[in-house]
């Protein structure tokens, strides 16, 4: 089996056996990868036992079959190159670098390289190790991600008659904004604030900056789609921010 060799950080990790995990890795050159770390859990003279933590940020030596979809890569090296002692420093950086991982997990295909959503998620667990409000980089992260696998919403305009005023509603099922003589018609629908709206366009943008209540309402309108993608809410999103708190009205 070949070698490969990548930049990688660590989405999750699940008990495989008594001292084996299988650990889902976000690479920058060959997507999200599933690997078995044998003996990881239990160190001997044969055994792979590096020690590897979620969240964690290195160089990843696997080695994988051909047929990557159908089986786990074996990994066989480890190198943490980033300390992020940050992240743990406060219960809300934890808990944002923690969503950010899952919905990653979630919404990315395995063996599918995104090299700049890997680089936009190693800089964002930077920005969460140093924050101190930790909906910014989160909220800038769910753009990009929904950029990176095609489903990113339009803020701009009506996405069914394409008016750019009076926009009120955010459909998820539609795919972006509603206005006020559309919305009437519609079912599946989110009511938007102006300043929430504001936000999600300044994020889009690349120009963030915002008051807490306005951020809270994106992550809300993300989150929300994000829910209907993925056909389940992310379980850290109420750890991050609490339901009554994501449709603040302002």
């Amino acid at each position: 089996m070949p070698a490969i060799r990548d930049d990688a950080v660590v989405l999750s990790r699940l008990d495989y056996s008594e001292t084996s995990q299988v650990i889902v890795l976000l690479t920058r050159d060959h997507g999200k990868v599933r690997a078995i770390a044998k003996g990881i859990r239990r160190g001997t003279k044969t055994r792979f036992a590096a020690g590897i933590d979620l969240l964690d940020v290195g160089k990843v030596v696997l080695s994988s079959r051909q047929e990557r979809t159908a089986n786990l890569a074996i990994l066989t090296e480890w190198k943490q190159t980033l300390s992020l002692s940050g992240l743990r420093e406060k219960l809300a950086r934890i808990q944002g670098a923690e969503y950010v991982a899952e919905i990653t997990g979630h919404l990315t295909e395995d063996w599918d390289p995104h090299v700049e959503l890997y680089n936009a998620f190693v800089s964002t667990l930077v920005s969460l190790s140093e924050t101190a409000d930790p909906l910014g980089p989160v909220v800038a992260y769910q753009l990009r991600l929904l950029e990176s696998i095609g489903s990113i919403p339009r803020f701009d305009a009506c996405v069914l008659c394409g008016r750019e005023t009076d926009l009120t509603h955010f459909s998820s099922l539609e795919g972006g904004m509603i206005c006020r003589n559309c919305e009437p018609g519609q079912v599946e629908k989110w009511e938007l604030t102006p300043s929430t709206l504001r936000v999600l366009r300044a994020h889009r943008g690349g120009q963030p900056g915002s008051t807490s209540g306005s951020l809270a309402g994106a992550f809300g309108v993300l989150n929300y789609h994000i829910t209907h993608l993925m056909g389940r809410e992310p379980l850290l999103a109420a750890r991050l921010l609490p339901a009554t708190q994501r449709r603040i009205v302002e």
